[in-house]
């Protein structure tokens, strides 16, 4: 839409775009700044400041493992009974000297808390002497005294095992650090500690809720909190440097240092979220950020109300006084801006476009429902005419006079109730008394063959229902008498059942023939019609289209097939009083 430039400034989309530039362009500018210095101040102050703790923790577990190792290099050097192991002894010495050193190292344990076990391996008897804390329970000990041994004997002058360094092995899932040193040839001594045992609590550093400390492989492996690292993405090679932020969704600042003494590192994680809540300076910023957005949002909401709000206000209240059926158009009144006078002198224009149209259809489709109702109706008229004449024909054929004589009489009250004038409804008890006089006339003629009951109270005889509602379906089933060698039981039941909206009526078609096919099943589910070409077979159609026309989507007609054989139709309709004649003829 081209405007001139005077009536440009009064458009939306030009108070929209220069409301909300004037919001948002500072705000994002604002935080876009908070967030690249908070990051940086955050990464250097606290990396640098726990770097030296992180240190100092790591040289005191260097410092307890150096302890161990000097134990074992004067154990080696000063132990006579360890040097006698490599010796000639007869059963009774050899046994006498392993209880010795025996009572040695469980005497030493207790002096190196930090450590887990000692051991002293003689490759002569493959063997080892054992001196254990009570921290572990048995069956973990026996785990690392197994690969300790496995590591012995198959590769006793591989470098990693008699290095210099401690080893650190996954046993089980759990990790450990072992220190082997040869004493003599075949004989090592060593010790070795658990990992979670050797970790010290960082009291300096403020860990936060979620976070932790723990040992690390060269290679970035957690040898604790594995759990913990994998759920939050946590990298740990320390690939950039002594500390990095990693993790995802929580972002974690890990901070670490490599052991002088074996291939790992002391490695703390520290959530971001915890850091942010102690530094004053981002706290501050942030109040400052949120005290002008707050300061600028009233401006920003009252710019939107105005220019926006309003109009779109007054435009939903005439949407919804339309849905409640009011047909009113919007007031004429001055816009804010140029769309919404638009907007408004449209909507009003194709309001009243609509009323027209809607009174022109209206009148059209109930003048069209009352022509094809009045057509069902006479083409029902017919097809009972024309079935009651081949009954009589059949008895004058036998000659049975006097029960064409009865016949005569119930077909009277009979044609009576059918020929009448066409109406939309009758009452219900009109309707069963018209049923009764067809399964009357059926005995008649099928005599012993045929039984019917009909079990509906007489509170629901006053009840509305279409003419030949129920008709058109006992005469459906009759037809099969003929093509059945065993007696034929009809049965009709009504009561009346709540519904979500209104009560409703339900009245029930039991047979025992021969009941629906598949096929017919299948096309009476989809609602289509049964009519040949012949023009026969279109009762139920009838019925189902003149159901659609009276009461909408509302009534309901289920079709299906007993479990002892034979057929059975459920009609719901809703609950409806039958009033006097020349209303409900014009219904």
């Amino acid at each position: 839409m081209n405007l001139p430039r005077s009536r440009l400034r009064h458009t939306i989309r030009f108070r929209l775009i220069v409301g909300v530039a004037a919001i948002l362009i500072p705000l994002i500018g604002l935080l876009n700044f908070n967030q690249y210095y908070a990051a940086q101040v955050v990464r250097k102050q606290v990396a640098q400041s726990n770097q030296s703790y992180i240190s100092l923790y790591m040289n005191q577990v260097d410092g307890q493992l150096e302890d161990v190792e000097s134990f074992l290099m004067g154990m080696i050097v000063s132990d006579l009974n360890l040097s006698m192991l490599d010796k000639h002894l007869d059963e009774a010495d050899y046994a006498r000297l392993k209880v010795q050193l025996s009572r040695n190292l469980t005497n030493e344990i207790a002096r190196y808390d930090a450590v887990d076990g000692f051991l002293i391996y003689s490759a002569f008897d493959g063997g080892l002497i054992e001196a254990f804390s009570t921290r572990l329970p048995y069956p973990e000990r026996q785990a690392v005294g197994e690969e300790i041994v496995r590591l012995l004997n198959e590769f006793p002058e591989q470098q990693g095992i008699r290095g210099r360094q401690w080893l650190t092995r996954e046993i089980e899932g759990s990790f450990y650090m072992l220190r082997l040193l040869q004493a003599n040839e075949g004989v090592f001594v060593g010790a070795w500690v658990k990992a979670d045992s050797l970790i010290v609590p960082l009291k300096l550093i403020d860990l936060g809720e979620s976070g932790f400390s723990l040992f690390v492989t060269n290679e970035g492996q957690p040898m604790m909190h594995s759990e913990a690292v994998r759920n939050n993405n946590i990298d740990l090679s320390f690939a950039s440097g002594s500390y990095s932020v990693t993790g995802s969704p929580d972002r974690y600042l890990t901070v670490g240092e490599l052991s002088r003494k074996g291939g790992f590192r002391l490695v703390a994680i520290i959530p971001e979220q915890s850091i942010l809540k102690s530094l004053f300076d981002l706290r501050q910023w942030n109040t400052a950020v949120s005290v002008g957005s707050i300061l600028l949002l009233p401006l920003s909401l009252l710019l939107l109300r105005k220019t926006i709000m309003l109009p779109l206000r007054r435009l939903l209240s005439a949407m919804k006084r339309i849905g409640e059926g009011h047909m009113q158009g919007i007031p004429e009144q001055d816009s804010s801006t140029e769309e919404f006078r638009v907007v408004n002198d449209n909507f009003n224009l194709m309001l009243s476009q609509i009323q027209e149209l809607k009174i022109n259809v209206y009148e059209e489709q109930l003048s069209n429902q009352k022509a094809e109702l009045k057509q069902l109706q006479n083409q029902i008229n017919p097809h009972f005419y024309l079935n009651s004449l081949n009954i009589l024909h059949s008895l004058a054929v036998v000659r049975d006079y006097k029960l064409i004589q009865e016949m005569s009489h119930c077909m009277a009250d009979y044609f009576r109730y059918i020929f009448r004038s066409g109406t939309s409804f009758v009452s219900l008890g009109e309707e069963l008394q018209n049923v009764r006089n067809y399964i009357l006339i059926q005995e008649l003629r099928f005599s012993n063959r045929l039984s019917s009951t009909i079990e509906v109270p007489a509170y629901l005889f006053q009840l509305a229902v279409p003419p030949l509602i129920v008709q058109t379906f006992v005469e459906n089933a009759v037809k099969h008498v003929l093509l059945l060698d065993k007696p034929f039981t009809l049965a009709i039941r009504g009561k009346l059942e709540s519904g979500e909206r209104e009560p409703y009526v339900q009245l029930i078609i039991e047979d025992t023939g021969c009941g629906f096919s598949d096929e017919v099943l299948s096309v009476l589910s989809e609602g289509a019609s049964l009519e040949r070409e012949d023009g026969t077979r279109h009762g139920i159609w009838n019925t189902q289209r003149r159901l659609e026309l009276l009461y909408s989507n509302h009534a309901e007609l289920k079709f299906s097939n007993r479990e002892e054989g034979g057929a059975r139709v459920v009609i719901r309709l809703p609950m409806k009083m039958c009033s006097k004649e020349g209303e409900e003829n014009n219904a």
